[in-house]
């Protein structure tokens, strides 16, 4: 699974926003898909991809 994000442009990178497709993520910050996935190709400040590996995202029981 794949989270995006807008951080802060910072050093500690805190999350702005948070959602699990750049259309979304586009939405919520006023911009488009194409624009997120640009800045995270790009590597550039402020933007996130993250990927969670499912094992991550099963409790522990």
């Amino acid at each position: 699974m794949k989270i995006y994000m807008k951080v802060t442009n910072d050093e500690y990178e805190l999350p702005v926003a948070v959602a699990e497709s750049r259309t979304i993520l586009a939405k919520m910050v006023g911009t488009t898909p194409e624009t997120v996935s640009s800045r995270i190709s790009h590597k550039s400040p402020g933007w996130a991809m993250v990927e969670i590996s499912e094992s991550d995202t099963e409790d522990d029981e």
